[in-house]
């Protein structure tokens, strides 16, 4: 069984790998809810001069120093919530810059995620096996990534604001993508039933 599940884990993520690549190469699908950044120079420059650690930047962000007291405390959420209100309001995931992209070692880590990925899905089509036809072990592949979808996407989409249109077209992309490593995967990691 362990060859099979090394193999359905190999295959699976090819698979999930391809379809992924297809699916972001797509004219108009994988730029769903993106947005270019207007005036983005004068941007870049404000940034430029203001930021100078990457990091996963809020804004606004609550006075969360300690030692206030409550009357400090309420006063900091009623101030916090106003300029919350007046907006600008969101996330920033920031890298001061100074190097090239590594779009060899970004896609060779793309492949190795998905590789673990197959490789556990693999094992839990393994472990399932005998108890299951291809059907329900398809249908189990297609299960994960909604499960996915239900806990970082829409989470992402309710705390953070992403696009609803972002949010249906990154979910669906896991699940066109693992639902074709699905259908392998399953095929694979079988119990050869014969006697």
């Amino acid at each position: 069984m362990g060859k099979k599940v090394l193999l359905g884990g190999l295959v699976g993520s090819v698979i999930v790998f391809l379809v992924s690549a297809a699916w972001h190469m797509a004219p108009g699908l994988g730029e769903i809810g993106v947005k270019a950044m207007p005036a983005e120079d004068s941007v870049l420059a404000g940034l430029r001069a203001s930021l100078h650690e990457p990091g996963l930047y809020f804004f606004p962000v609550p006075n969360m120093s300690a030692g206030r007291t409550k009357e400090q405390m309420k006063v900091d959420e009623a101030a916090y919530l106003e300029k919350y209100r007046q907006g600008p309001s969101g996330i920033l995931v920031y890298q001061p810059g100074g190097e090239g992209l590594n779009f060899g070692k970004l896609l060779a880590y793309e492949f190795l995620f998905g590789f673990v990925a197959s490789f556990l899905i693999a094992w839990i089509l393994a472990l399932t096996a005998a108890a299951t036809t291809y059907g329900t072990r398809v249908l189990l592949v297609l299960l994960i990534p909604l499960f996915g979808a239900v806990i970082y996407d829409l989470p992402a989409w309710n705390w953070y604001g992403y696009p609803m249109s972002y949010t249906i077209a990154h979910s669906a992309s896991w699940l066109v993508s693992w639902g074709a490593a699905g259908l392998a995967m399953a095929r694979i990691v079988a119990i050869d039933k014969r006697p």
